[in-house]
């Protein structure tokens, strides 16, 4: 297993290709380790003699220390030069962040980079991507990324893109990550490489990627399913290039060749990995596992205010595999005690009137629902908007009095908040506050039910796999 330390925790990092132009330094690398990074910072550029307040050399070679971690960003043409310096200076990682190598159709230029690499110490992440990420040493992709305490979550991604954007939503919806590459082409480390390197990190605990085509399937396959089994370790794969377009699209990316579908998800399952198709679906599923969301079956009790807003979430449980099972007679007795008869069904899905809200009743409810043995999980809808209109002064009452509630429910349980209003800058300080309120709380939150089902039904397959193989797999 290759040793990743310099690469994520280096002591020394050179930016050849940087400059104070920040417009013209790419992605601003050398800014933001400027600013953030922990260890000792090169800039390499022979125009510069100091670049932020550094000295900068002309050449890697030049640096009067052996740097763990280059990053290159100079045109494709440059490359191999830069590259040989690297190997020369014997560093241990380098990141080529240039495009226009095998996605493009130029396997020779990115076959010269393997053969510059034959023999050496150096390992080459890349081409065409934005290399590392890990705040435990302050080497980020901005400064912006900077977070107290390092998360659990090893992230891999084909997609510099997707590695950023999934950064950043998971900074503001409570996914912390502890280490992401961004791996583009795979010449020579793959994505493999990582999966095994995260498995074997204690400060990991859950693995997820996003990938378009595997290198080396059969060493993928073992690594994957021991990860899984035997170190009980749940990854999350998001394959792009489910659609035909999309497979066209993953070769002009980076050079992937996408495999079918059917072949894909079959595959998959086999291994015990939980499959998603949208980043939505990837920072569900990481919170569900975050929270420790795992219901024993897919039966929910849906409770809601209005009779047309319980057929809507019913039709989308039932469209994304969960049932909505009506509840038995004792339930419903128990909980039609504390409604009017008139506008409202405790049958499942409870329509409770104007009783919806009201934080008593409808915890309540919820309450006594979850001890119906045919009911796994709960799903309470709430309409914030709609509260703020009717009681505005007693929002914060009604915010805590629901969050005082639902520890009392016995059953997993996910809020299910659709947003009424758009461009409303209160309403939405509203709700992100409440959301924020229920993720400390230990309480997913959709503004979806079709997506509160889907990772309902995503987190329920892992765990009858798991349960399935108890032996891990022997």
């Amino acid at each position: 297993m290759i040793d990743f330390t310099p690469l994520f925790c280096p002591r020394s990092v050179a930016v050849i290709g940087a400059s104070p132009n920040i417009v013209r330094d790419r992605a601003g690398f050398i800014h933001s380790l400027s600013e953030c990074f922990q260890g000792r910072l090169y800039p390499i550029n022979p125009r510069h003699t100091e670049i932020d307040g550094r000295p900068c050399y002309p050449t890697i070679t030049e640096v009067p220390d052996v740097v763990d971690y280059v990053l290159i960003m100079l045109p494709r043409e440059k490359v191999a030069d830069a590259l040989r310096d690297c190997v020369q200076a014997r560093v241990r990682f380098v990141l080529v962040f240039t495009s226009g190598f095998s996605e493009t159709g130029d396997t020779e230029l990115e076959a010269e980079l393997l053969e510059i690499l034959k023999g050496s110490e150096t390992r080459m992440i890349g081409p065409n991507c934005i290399g590392a990420h890990c705040p435990e040493r302050g080497l980020l992709y901005y400064p912006q990324m900077a977070r107290g305490v390092p998360g659990n979550v090893g992230f891999f991604s084909q997609s510099g893109g997707h590695a950023l954007n999934l950064l950043v939503r998971g900074l503001s919806s409570g996914v912390d990550f502890n280490k992401v590459i961004s791996v583009g082409n795979q010449a020579d480390l793959k994505i493999v490489d990582f999966i095994e390197s995260f498995a074997a990190d204690a400060r990991i605990d859950t693995i997820c990627g996003y990938i378009e085509d595997i290198k080396d399937a059969e060493r993928f396959h073992r690594i994957v399913r021991d990860t899984v089994l035997k170190k009980k370790k749940p990854i999350v794969l998001w394959k792009g290039g489910r659609s035909a377009d999309g497979a066209r699209a993953t070769q002009s990316h980076t050079g992937a060749l996408a495999a079918p579908v059917k072949v894909w998800d079959g595959v998959m399952a086999q291994m015990g990995v939980i499959n998603v198709e949208t980043q939505d679906e990837m920072l569900d599923v990481l919170l569900a596992l975050k929270f420790g969301f795992s219901p024993q079956g897919l039966r929910a009790c849906i409770a809601v205010a209005g009779g047309g807003s319980s057929v809507e979430l019913t039709d989308a449980f039932n469209a994304n595999g969960v049932s909505v099972p009506e509840l038995s007679p004792e339930v419903q007795v128990s909980i039609g005690t504390d409604l009017s008869r008139v506008n409202t069904s405790t049958r499942n899905p409870l329509d409770l009137g104007m009783f919806g809200f009201a934080p008593n009743v409808l915890g309540e409810a919820a309450e006594r629902a979850a001890r119906d043995p045919n009911i796994d999980f709960i799903a309470i809808c709430l309409y914030p908007e709609i509260v703020q209109i009717m009681v505005k002064e007693l929002w914060d009452v009604f915010v805590d009095k629901m969050l005082e509630i639902f520890p009392r429910i016995s059953k997993p349980l996910v809020v299910i908040m659709p947003q009424l209003l758009y461009h409303q800058p209160e309403v939405d300080a509203l709700r992100t506050s409440f959301v924020q309120k229920l993720n400390r709380a230990g309480i997913l939150a959709f503004t979806d039910a079709g997506r509160a089902a889907r990772m309902a039904v995503k987190i329920h397959r892992y765990r009858r796999f798991m349960e399935a193989h108890p032996d891990g797999g022997r």
